[in-house]
C-alpha cells in the first residue's frame, strides 16, 4: 500500500483532500502538509518526517505537491534522497489525486507515478475544443440506444434474456465525478446509462454528461422509454450496464415497464424548498417519500452510499415515516 503525502503552498493542500473526500470518501493513508507563511524548508522537512516515522517501515510512499522547485518540492526532495520506495509528482490537481487514491493499493509505487503523470496531463481538456475519445461517448446522443456495441461476455449474474444492470442508481447529478471515479469501476461495467426524459431532450446538458463518460467506455442519455425497449431486447443479453436516474418515481416506471429491479443505490438527491434529509447528501420530497414506500412495498432494497467504498445505509419505511410531511 503506498501512503500519500499531500503538500502544498497555503492550505491548498487541505482543501483540495477535502474535496477528493467528497468524491472518493475519506482515505486514512493520505497525508497532508501545509506550507504556512513564516516557514520555512526545515519546518516542511520535519512535517514530511514526523509521517513517515508513523507509517510502518518501508512502506512506498509517495509526495503530490504543487510546484516544481517550490519549497514543498525541494523539502520532499530532501526526504526522499534519504528514503528508499518514495517519489514526488508535482502540478496536483484533483484528477490526479482521485485517481491515484484510486489507484495506490493495487499498483506499485512507479506504476502510480505513471499514473499520476498520465493523469495530470489528461484532465486538462478545453469545452470550445474536445478531443476526440478512444470509444466516442460524445457521438452515442444521436445514435439509437439499440445499437449498442458492447461486449457479448456473460455476467454470472445477468438476467434471462435481458441486458444485465450492474447497479442502479439514484443520483440527480447523473453522469458525475463519483460515478466515473468510483462507480464505475467498482460494478465493471461496459456502458452507462443515464436515463431521464428532459436530459434526453436537452442537448447542452446531454452533450455535458457524455463528456464525463470515462475512456473506454460507451454512455448513453435516454428517456426511460427508450431504457425499458433495450432492456428487453434479447441482443444484449448479459451485457452489464450502469443505470443511472434522478428520483424514485422513474425507477416505479422502469419497473412497470417490466424492467427487474431487485436493489436501488440511492447516491445523490439535491436539496429542494420543502425537501427533509435522509442523509448529507440525501433529501427527499413528499412524493420521493411515496415513491420509496412503493418500491420497499415491491421488495426491493434501498440503500444510501456515496461511492463504493462507504458503508451501505439501509433505507427503512420507519426513516421515511420519522420525516412527517
Amino acid at each position: 500500500m503506498t501512503h500519500l503525502i499531500v503538500a502544498t503552498h497555503g492550505k491548498f493542500s487541505e482543501e483540495i483532500v477535502n474535496s477528493a473526500a467528497m468524491v472518493f470518501g475519506e482515505d486514512e493513508n493520505t497525508h497532508v502538509v501545509t506550507f504556512l507563511p513564516g516557514e520555512g524548508g526545515d519546518d516542511l522537512v520535519a512535517k514530511y518526517q514526523a509521517i513517515i516515522a508513523n507509517l510502518p517501515e518501508n512502506e512506498p510512499v509517495l509526495f503530490l505537491v504543487d510546484l516544481f522547485g517550490g519549497s514543498p518540492y525541494n523539502a520532499a526532495a530532501r526526504v526522499v534522497t534519504q528514503r528508499d520506495n518514495t517519489d514526488i509528482v508535482t502540478g496536483i490537481s484533483l484528477p490526479m489525486l482521485l485517481e491515484t487514491l484510486d489507484a495506490k493499493d493495487s499498483c506499485s509505487l512507479a506504476e502510480l507515478v505513471e499514473t499520476a503523470k498520465e493523469v495530470g496531463v489528461q484532465a486538462v481538456k478545453s469545452f470550445r475544443q474536445p478531443e476526440p475519445k478512444a470509444t466516442p461517448a460524445k457521438s452515442v446522443s444521436t445514435t439509437p440506444a439499440s445499437t449498442v456495441a458492447i461486449s457479448s461476455e456473460k455476467s454470472p449474474t445477468q438476467l434471462n434474456g435481458n441486458l444485465n444492470i450492474s447497479l442502479l442508481r439514484i443520483d440527480d447529478r447523473l453522469i458525475h465525478g463519483q460515478v466515473a471515479t468510483s462507480w464505475a469501476k467498482a460494478v465493471k461495467c461496459e456502458a452507462i446509462f443515464a436515463i431521464n426524459d428532459d436530459v434526453a431532450k436537452d442537448d447542452l446538458r446531454r452533450e455535458l454528461l457524455l463528456q464525463i463518460v470515462p475512456p473506454g467506455l460507451k454512455g448513453y442519455v435516454i428517456p426511460v422509454e427508450k431504457a425499458i425497449k433495450v432492456y428487453h431486447n434479447p441482443k444484449y443479453t448479459g451485457k452489464n450496464i450502469l443505470w443511472l436516474v434522478t428520483k424514485p418515481a422513474d425507477v416505479l416506471r422502469l419497473i412497470e415497464g417490466g424492467v427487474k429491479i431487485n436493489k436501488i443505490n440511492v447516491g445523490g438527491m439535491t436539496y429542494k424548498d420543502g425537501n427533509k434529509m435522509l442523509s448529507d447528501a440525501v433529501t427527499v420530497g413528499k412524493a420521493d417519500v411515496e415513491a420509496f414506500k412503493k418500491l420497499l412495498d415491491l421488495g426491493v432494497e434501498l440503500t444510501m452510499q456515496k461511492v463504493a467504498t462507504n458503508p451501505k445505509v439501509e433505507i427503512t419505511k420507519a426513516k421515511l415515516d420519522a420525516l412527517q410531511f
